[in-house]
């Protein structure tokens, strides 16, 4: 095992609405961010990813999304309702098949890859891939054929041809744990390897005041991000900031 103590900061959700996207980048040129996951079924990807070129440093990875919208891909019918939109939580634990899967996780890569994007790796909405055990299948097949690591969860067996990060903390979110002060902690127990931390920063917008459960505590991540005291810590610290490219 590496010794050294290396960090992958990753937003989830890039591309879901033009204030995430624009938090999200901030958080990367002014902050500690390094990673990124990109939905590219929302009406925002396209510009979303145009954007983002202006950003080199920033790994970009697939935010697979299985649940939320509609899918790219025409070979979908065991993922949708009647209405052509994703289904959701246990309907769609109960329905979805490998192969629908894992035409849409392709159909979503290749999009990505399309629009001229270096794909870091790949995770999902809601960890739907490590949810649905179809999903961790398919999931598992692309990013071998693709060579991508994955997101796990810490305990998750994966085969020893799949890279993924050594440690992964889901945890900085929500009301009680966005604070700098969890967030420092989770820090302070980094162990050696690669260490993945998720979080979700934004600046408000009126998509996400209409349509997101989650909303200012975005805003409050992204402060916690860009703040002088966690850009000191881990620089004290000899904490490595990488991305999934690093791996």
């Amino acid at each position: 095992m590496n010794h050294k103590r290396k960090l992958i900061i990753n937003a989830d959700d890039f591309g879901l609405s033009p204030g995430v996207t624009a938090g999200i980048l901030y958080a990367h040129k002014y902050g500690v961010l390094t990673s990124t996951t990109a939905m590219v079924n929302t009406e925002f990807a396209r510009e979303s990813l145009e954007e983002a070129k202006r950003y080199p440093k920033l790994g970009i990875g697939l935010h697979f999304v299985l649940d939320a919208g509609r899918p790219l891909s025409a070979s979908a019918r065991s993922l949708v309702d009647q209405k052509g939109d994703f289904l959701t939580g246990q309907s769609l634990i109960e329905s979805a098949n490998k192969q629908d899967v894992k035409s849409e996780l392709e159909a979503q890569l290749h999009f990505l890859l399309e629009q001229g994007i270096k794909v870091t790796h790949l995770d999902s909405h809601h960890h739907m891939h490590l949810h649905i055990p179809c999903a961790l299948e398919a999931m598992l097949e692309v990013a071998e054929s693709y060579q991508l690591p994955i997101r796990a969860f810490s305990d998750t067996k994966l085969p020893d041809q799949i890279a993924a990060a050594d440690n992964f903390h889901y945890d900085f979110y929500g009301e009680e744990h966005v604070t700098s002060d969890y967030l420092l902690q989770l820090c302070a127990a980094l162990q050696p390897g690669v260490t993945e931390i998720m979080c979700h920063p934004a600046f408000m917008d009126t998509w996400l005041e209409k349509k997101s459960s989650y909303q200012f505590t975005r805003t409050k991540e992204l402060e916690i991000l860009t703040s002088s005291r966690l850009k000191e810590w881990l620089k004290q610290h000899k904490v490595g900031l990488i991305h999934y490219g690093g791996l």
